[in-house]
């Protein structure tokens, strides 16, 4: 019975989107297993596919990006009603052109800033979307998150290596000389429209994992990331051999039970020997309940462990995102045997992951490296700290220190997009304790193969009792 309604709400959620009243900005092509969806600026489609599998995505064709993406198996109307509400708006945002935010930054900000009247009023002339501001070099990293494009006047543009280390997404440019002095904003423009044609992002090949020993079945991976406006979460599929069989990525604005629901039902429609689902996610894990995770849709306190528990029959292991990173670092490696690893995100709290003699360490109620807790007398809040690269340093220093008294590891991991170098760490540890007590410190941009790898280990200890993530 559950099966004839999944079908006949399947028909029906198809039929309820092809009558849908689609706005008049909106080109509406309809075939028989897919409706595209056109705005000046995006590209969306819904698929129909086989086993009441339907396929959303909206590619902004302005940025190049994907701004939002998902497959889910009909089961629930209302859910299936709200996802489309969900795409929807996200269509309608890309109506009309999103304007490229350029920040022009110089010794002082006022030259500059009478540039970036000049740039405005031509952009308002020629209909470009546009919007130029200007800061001194000081404010950078605390406004340069909001902007797609910095650009450096002459006098500061020997900062380019360092601004554009600090920031990767962005497009960093030197303002020319001579642009600069005649404000010559037309070259100006040309100078940024070209170089954005030619930006794109960097991909990244998977890790290689070191061999693991112990025979396994197949092992879901889950993990949740946050940024500004979307949540990602990246699923992993690996096979009885360390394999990779099913790699993806979900974009949504918000994410609840019912996502992660569908997310893992989508994995067992092709996959029916799934031994282990395990699902890495900020916050504090205690016997499966889930708190400050601080993701948009998800309540905080939720048991998430039960939850999953009640419709899967599989072996379902939590781990906190940062010691799932841990575990997954100090497997790509074989020198060290303690190690910690922090992550820094922009604006939010720094999580703290310890592997001590080669075991994931959590302690009581898996508090361990839950930053939020630690007392630190700073300048300012951690929260406007972690806005520029010298608070960044700031905050980092104290986080290492309590690790480093604690814990004593022979390496510790950071991410952080906002720390300038290593060395100027360094330095600054340096003013609290002796040169030769410092370890070595190593930096990294890319958390996901860590993390899944990490999932990987945690499950594989969970299944089978092994002793270390090795």
């Amino acid at each position: 019975m559950d099966d004839f309604y999944e079908e006949v709400n399947f028909e029906f959620f198809w039929k309820y989107i092809t009558y849908y009243h689609y706005h008049h900005n909106m080109k509406v092509t309809f075939q028989d297993h897919m409706i595209s969806i056109e705005t000046q600026y995006s590209h969306s489609e819904i698929r129909k596919c086989d086993y009441q599998i339907f396929e959303f995505q909206v590619k902004n064709t302005y940025t190049e990006q994907i701004e939002f993406y998902l497959h889910f198996q009909m089961k629930n109307m209302r859910h299936a009603l709200d996802l489309f509400k969900e795409m929807m708006n996200i269509i309608e945002t890309l109506v009309h052109k999103p304007k490229t935010k350029v920040l022009l930054a110089c010794s002082g900000g006022l030259t500059t800033g009478y540039f970036a009247m000049s740039l405005n009023e031509t952009v308002k002339t020629l209909h470009k979307d546009y919007i130029f501001q200007a800061v001194s070099l000081d404010q950078l990293e605390k406004e340069a998150n909001d902007y797609d494009v910095i650009l450096l006047a002459p006098q500061v543009s020997y900062h380019h290596a360092t601004v554009q280390e600090r920031f990767p997404s962005k497009i960093v440019l030197k303002i020319p000389s001579r642009i600069f002095a005649k404000y010559d904003t037309g070259k100006m423009l040309n100078i940024i429209e070209e170089t954005q044609k030619k930006h794109y992002k960097e991909k990244y090949e998977p890790l290689s994992l070191c061999e693991i020993t112990h025979e396994h079945g197949e092992i879901l991976t889950l993990i949740f990331i946050r940024n500004s406006s979307r949540i990602h979460v990246g699923y992993r599929l690996f096979g009885r051999k360390n394999e990779i069989l099913e790699d993806g990525e979900i974009i949504k604005t918000r994410v609840t039970l019912e996502d992660m629901f569908d997310f893992i039902d989508m994995m067992m429609v092709n996959h029916h020997h799934i031994d282990a689902i395990a699902i890495a996610m900020p916050g504090i894990i205690n016997n499966g309940i889930v708190s400050t995770m601080q993701l948009e849709g998800m309540i905080d306190g939720t048991n998430i462990k039960e939850a999953l528990k009640r419709r899967y029959y599989q072996k379902i292991i939590l781990i906190n995102d940062v010691n799932s990173i841990a575990v997954g670092y100090h497997a790509c490696q074989n020198q060290y045997h303690n190690i910690s690893v922090i992550f820094q995100p922009v604006s939010t709290n720094a999580g703290l992951g310890h592997i001590i003699e080669d075991q994931l360490h959590v302690g009581l109620h898996s508090l361990s490296g839950e930053i939020q807790y630690l007392p630190m007398v700073l300048s300012k809040s951690r929260f406007e700290l972690n806005k520029t690269a010298e608070g960044t340093i700031e905050l980092l220093t104290q986080i290492i220190l309590s690790s480093m008294i604690t814990i004593a590891p022979e390496l510790i991991v950071i991410c952080s997009v906002l720390l300038p170098s290593v060395d100027q760490l360094k330095e600054e540890l340096k003013k609290y304790i002796p040169e030769d007590y410092i370890p070595e410190i190593v930096q990294i941009d890319f958390l996901q193969d860590y993390s899944f790898i990490g999932s990987l280990l945690v499950s594989i200890r969970e299944l089978y009792k092994t002793e270390k993530f090795s």
